[in-house]
């Protein structure tokens, strides 16, 4: 992940949001509060590969360790090939883990969770993204013990992220017929520290609604903030283009940008303590959503897309970001722009 695009009054506004921020974990007694269990050992896992960079040996491992992981947790996975037309001579052919729980109710409507699992090549990005691939994996497995809820729950492992969101893309790209049915698109990018809040990604109120409904049950997940700003620099971005309403998971930022992108992103600066509550939050999320009686939001029409991205000086498609950019621009450092 690298960058987002705000209102000038974002910074403001965010430093308020976050003095008020809830610091309360969530209570033990929730089912999918055991999505957390394995989040340590599978980030370990990723992390002993080593840099996962998109088309590499590892990156390939890696693949296919997550897969085994959905398959372990008894549900069914498709590794996904994409097209990468800059491939480097050598590198194997890149692919994004899907994995699904089929709603019971409602099976055509879909509820999508994700991370990335490839990484830059200084680090074994244990918080970009390792840690958070491990909390999809681990939500899985929880809902999968569970039992389906009304919509469907679909898992996914993105690949090129760091090569300017090519997996995220071409996943859009391959689901094309079927966009309009998903519900949300819900990504975690952004280190191991807690979740404050989520990145509304431009829906403002109704997306707000949604996961304050959703996440009912509990006081202090109610109370998490939505943020209008929108974040141009991780998967959800490639959703958003397409019209899906997405949330981006806005944690801690502070122990993220002392690693970002650096030989210092280790297994040993990751929070597992706080990643397990983010990954019993984002448990409860998805399934509250997956189970949310009201009709779902929808997708944007083409024209509506347009006018989101231009309200944030945009335009139709991302600005062009420079490998030295993404070095350097540190995730919450500002409205990004080209």
């Amino acid at each position: 992940m690298n960058r987002r695009v705000g209102p000038a009054s974002a910074a403001s506004a965010l430093a308020v949001l976050l003095a008020c921020a809830p610091r309360e974990k969530p209570a033990a007694d929730f089912p999918l509060d055991r999505a957390g269990e394995t989040l340590e050992a599978d980030t370990r896992a990723l992390c002993a590969l080593g840099p996962r960079v998109t088309g590499s040996d590892a990156c390939t491992r890696a693949e296919e360790l997550a897969a085994a992981r959905f398959r372990e947790s008894g549900l069914a996975v498709r590794l996904e090939p994409w097209e990468w037309p800059s491939r480097p001579a050598g590198a194997a052919i890149p692919r994004n883990v899907v994995a699904e729980v089929p709603g019971r109710d409602r099976p055509g409507e879909i509820v999508l969770l994700a991370a990335h699992l490839d990484t830059v090549a200084l680090s074994p990005g244990a918080n970009d993204d390792a840690v958070n691939a491990a909390l999809v994996l681990g939500v899985a497995r929880a809902i999968r013990a569970a039992g389906p809820a009304r919509r469907s729950l679909r898992f996914v492992l993105f690949t090129g992220e760091e090569e300017k969101l090519l997996g995220s893309q071409a996943y859009v790209k391959a689901h094309a017929s079927e966009l309009s049915s998903h519900v949300l698109a819900v990504v975690y990018d952004l280190g191991s520290a807690r979740t404050l809040g989520f990145y509304l990604n431009g829906r403002r109120g109704e997306l707000r609604d949604l996961f304050k409904r959703a996440l009912s049950a509990r006081a202090a997940w109610r109370s998490l903030f939505g943020l209008y700003t929108l974040w141009t620099g991780a998967d959800s971005f490639s959703f958003v283009e397409a019209g899906v309403p997405a949330l981006t998971a806005y944690q801690d930022l502070e122990p993220y940008r002392a690693v970002y992108h650096s030989e210092r992103d280790t297994v040993e600066t990751v929070d597992f303590a706080a990643s397990r509550a983010n990954a019993a939050l984002a448990a409860a999320l998805v399934n509250g959503v997956a189970n949310d009686p009201e009709p779902a939001l929808g997708r944007m029409a083409p024209g509506e897309i347009a006018a989101l991205l231009a309200r944030f000086g945009i335009g139709e498609k991302p600005p062009p970001v420079s490998a030295s950019a993404r070095r350097t621009a540190l995730p919450g450092a500002g409205p990004a722009r080209p």
